[in-house]
């Protein structure tokens, strides 16, 4: 019986290894239906905003301290399902929709990619106005199972960004399939 047990026990624990990685996501009732979105780790003098979050329909976080309509800085993290119609089925894809969409000018750039805590890596990209003088963004793209993820960096100015931004990498590599809380 115990052997029964053990051979048991070692197909379960196979087949959980063998399950494809998936994003951990927060599920929460809203007037506008269920919203859902990936579950961050803390990062220091960041928190999440959660009626920005209901709002935009991603874990939207802000400086402390500061209002959000103000904020010279914020980061959204998103989850998108592969099923569904129309649904796009890469990251690759949700790159070249995104640059599609950018403003006329924007210099779109390819940064090193930047690794998560579980070694899944993100690519990241620089999203800059044209003439430099406008909102700069950064899009961090990763696939995890069913999920495709897109972590944004916003930023009202090129001095913003360049201040914040190391805060948006440590968010990503701190960022795992399963957080504990």
């Amino acid at each position: 019986m115990r052997q029964v047990r053990r051979v048991l026990l070692g197909g379960v624990c196979l087949l959980m290894a063998m399950a494809p990685a998936r994003a951990e996501m927060l599920q929460f009732s809203s007037s506008g239906g269920m919203k859902s979105w990936p579950k961050l780790a803390d990062i220091p003098e960041w928190h999440q905003d959660m009626e920005s979050s209901l709002r935009l329909g991603a874990n939207s976080l802000i400086p402390d301290g500061v209002d959000p309509a103000t904020a010279e800085a914020t980061i959204q993290a998103r989850g998108f399902s592969r099923v569904g119609a129309g649904a796009q089925t890469s990251a690759s894809q949700m790159v070249e929709s995104d640059r599609a969409a950018a403003p006329a000018g924007t210099e779109v750039k390819q940064l090193s990619d930047v690794a998560d805590k579980d070694g899944t890596p993100f690519h990241l990209y620089s999203f800059a106005p044209a003439g430099g003088q406008g909102n700069w963004k950064a899009v961090a793209y990763s696939e995890e199972g069913e999920y495709l993820l897109a972590f944004t960096f916003n930023a009202r100015s090129k001095t913003a960004f360049d201040n914040h931004l190391p805060d948006f990498v440590a968010l990503i590599q701190k960022y795992a399939r399963d957080i504990p809380w």
